[in-house]
């Protein structure tokens, strides 16, 4: 076991486990958990119209996801990300508000009313579905695309165990606190539901409003001052998410002892009260889940998110159309970067390795999935700056995946020359 881990963390498999075990855990608390105490309210209540609400939203919200997915990734341009959950999120705020309204206030009111609270749960938990399975359904997907063909690796399979054991862990967590919230008294749910929905109000209208910026339908230059300090921590919002949750077991561990029925004997009402106290159990569950949480969402994001330093690039510049570098500058076989200044003012970074013989690998410190995040060299491979997917030097100059684009080049004259014209067609990707 020991020689296990220690193989793991040479290769820093466990950074690419939690890479994508801490997002799918946060996305799927995020959203299964105010599910969870919305179910505990509706079981409450024993209404009809609410039996199959929240089981149809599910079903509806789970395939709906899969699909609008499948048109992001098979259209790119028929679906804008940002666009999509701005919208899933605005209509979701709207009835989230409504929902809050009509069960504090029309608990005992007519049917027309309960048809509302149902309307209102179901397209609540639709489009929260929607926004977090875009998220979620995107994670496997990008490692897909990222592995390159590479499925039988040892680095995919972890990856991928990541995002199952991360959504497994939040229903886990889900499940524990739908048992406490069950436990609690009506208007202590109530309570705690409403401070679950705040919670994501919160973060909602913070997403909201950075997307309006972004688009320019709302102007930046009055909000900047007070967004970008909440953008440059949106990492954080997290925690308003475990605040609400510590809540539920704080409301159940200071829940009354359950008041003695009239015409029960001692005996039975020791059974009452001791049913009570095994119920608090969910709520010290939960508590331990939040912790697991939390340290996940700090100590071990800091670790997964730990990168390598990457060695500032050298600056080249064209002669006569072209870029001639030494090729003894590469006979160490590490990863080497330069950069070169295009027409338009941008730098222009590619990467050169030697990778046996006299073959190098020239492409652009830039991939067609993550864009111009970079690379870097750990234990003679190239990792990807910002999604962490290991390449065979082998492979530098290969099209496709999360390898660097390729860049033609010469060998003469015991150089190796790229052409200035390449480069400048690739500025865009730098911009």
């Amino acid at each position: 076991m020991q020689d296990f881990l220690s193989y793991i963390k040479e290769y820093d498999m466990l950074q690419a486990f939690l890479l994508q075990f801490i997002p799918a855990m946060v996305q799927g608390v995020t959203l299964a958990v105010p599910l969870g105490i919305l179910l505990a309210i509706f079981l409450r209540l024993e209404l009809p119209e609410y039996k199959n609400t929240l089981k149809r939203a599910i079903y509806w919200g789970f395939w709906l996801s899969l699909f609008f997915v499948a048109v992001k990734v098979g259209t790119k341009n028929a679906i804008t990300r940002e666009g999509f959950e701005a919208l899933t999120i605005t209509i979701a705020v709207v009835a989230e508000i409504i929902l809050l309204i009509m069960l504090f206030f029309g608990k005992n009111l007519s049917e027309k009313v309960n048809k509302v609270v149902a309307t209102s749960a179901f397209i609540l938990a639709v489009m929260n579905i929607l926004f977090h399975g875009m998220e979620l359904w995107l994670m496997p997907y990008t490692s897909f695309i990222g592995a390159s063909g590479k499925y039988f690796t040892l680095n995919f399979f972890i990856v991928n165990l990541g995002f199952i054991t991360g959504l497994l862990f939040a229903l886990l967590g889900a499940v524990i606190t739908y048992k406490a919230a069950a436990a609690l008294r009506y208007k202590r749910l109530l309570f705690v539901f409403a401070i679950q929905i705040l919670a994501l109000f919160i973060e909602q209208i913070i997403y909201i409003l950075r997307v309006a910026m972004a688009r320019q339908f709302l102007p930046s230059g009055s909000l900047i001052k007070i967004m970008a300090p909440i953008i440059n921590n949106q990492d954080m919002l997290v925690f308003v998410i475990y605040g609400a949750l510590l809540f539920v077991p704080l409301t159940l561990f200071s829940q009354p002892k359950p008041e003695r029925p009239e015409g029960t004997n001692p005996a039975e009402y020791r059974r009452i009260v001791s049913g009570a106290k095994a119920k608090r159990r969910w709520g010290v569950g939960t508590v331990i889940c939040l912790c697991c949480m939390a340290c996940f969402s700090t100590f071990g994001w800091s670790y997964a998110t730990h990168k390598e330093e990457i060695v500032p690039a050298v600056q080249v510049s064209a002669v006569n159309g072209k870029v001639s570098i030494d090729l003894g500058q590469f006979a160490d076989g590490h990863l080497h970067r330069y950069v070169y200044r295009a027409s338009g003012g941008e730098g222009v970074r590619f990467i050169v390795i030697l990778k046996g013989g006299s073959a190098y690998g020239v492409g652009l410190d830039a991939c067609e999935i993550c864009g111009p995040t970079g690379y870097y060299e750990k234990d003679g491979q190239v990792v990807c700056k910002l999604c962490d997917v290991v390449m065979n030097k082998a492979t530098i100059g290969s099209k496709g995946g999360c390898n660097p684009i390729p860049v033609k080049y010469t060998i003469e004259g015991g150089k190796l020359i790229v052409n200035a014209e390449d480069l400048e067609a690739n500025r865009k990707v730098f911009r």
